[in-house]
C-alpha cells in the first residue's frame, strides 16, 4: 500500500498507526482529514522522525475552518497517542511532529 510516495510496507510506524485511525471510533472525520494533512508535511519533511507543521496550513490542506477545531483535534490525536506535538509559538518556525 502506498499513499502518495509513501510505502508503508517501509513505513511500518506509520502503517500501524493509519490502522488503528481505522479501527477507532473515537476518530472524527475531522481527525482524519489533519492526519492526512500531517502525512502531506511529513512527505515534504523528508519522512523524518519528526517533520514541521504550519497550523495554517494543516487547517488549509485538512480544509479546518476553525482554529478551535483545529486544537481540539490536535489535543485529541496526542491524547489517543497517534502523534506528538511540540508548539512552537514563533511565526517563522513550525511546530514539531512526531508520530505516536
Amino acid at each position: 500500500m502506498t499513499i502518495g510516495i509513501i510505502n508503508l510496507r517501509k513505513n511500518k510506524k506509520l502503517k500501524g498507526i493509519l490502522t488503528a485511525i481505522h479501527s477507532d471510533d473515537c476518530i472524527s472525520p475531522i481527525d482524519i482529514a489533519l492526519m492526512y494533512a500531517m502525512i502531506m508535511f511529513y512527505k515534504q519533511g523528508g519522512e523524518k522522525d519528526f517533520f514541521q507543521v504550519s497550523r495554517s496550513g494543516l487547517m488549509k490542506i485538512s480544509k479546518i475552518s476553525s482554529t478551535r477545531t483545529y486544537h481540539k483535534s490536535i489535543k485529541k490525536l496526542m491524547g489517543l497517542g497517534y502523534i506528538s506535538y511540540t508548539p512552537s509559538y514563533h511565526p517563522k518556525f513550525g511546530s514539531l511532529v512526531g508520530w505516536g
